[in-house]
């Protein structure tokens, strides 16, 4: 994966990027009201990161190319963000990867948690 130095001293917001929602068929202890959590990704340090998209676009190439069975994009917005923040925290998630390609296993910008 290609290292990039994680922004330490902003915080982009969530909202208005996007992120994969699937079934957490109980691998995480904490979940949204319809038992789905955001697709995450664990890195060669071993530390997890929320995977975010800039648009559907990315998101949906993203899963074409993956397999990933029933992700759903969806666009995270004032009524979503504290879910999918407690979520991604009870994870252990240390910040986001924002249009991750896993063919190239590059990624457009890595940030700190919101």
């Amino acid at each position: 994966m290609m290292q990039t130095q994680i922004s330490h001293a902003t915080h982009p917001p969530l909202s208005g990027l996007w992120v994969l929602l699937v079934n957490n068929d109980g691998e995480l202890s904490t979940q949204d009201a319809d038992g789905r959590v955001p697709v995450m990704a664990r890195t060669g340090n071993d530390q997890k990161y929320l995977l975010v998209f800039k648009n559907m676009a990315k998101a949906r190439q993203f899963v074409a190319s993956s397999d990933l069975d029933g992700a759903e994009p969806r666009m995270v917005v004032r009524g979503n963000q504290d879910d999918i923040l407690r979520i991604a925290r009870s994870a252990g998630v240390v910040g986001t990867l924002v249009d991750y390609d896993p063919t190239t296993q590059q990624y457009a910008a890595a940030n700190a948690l919101a």
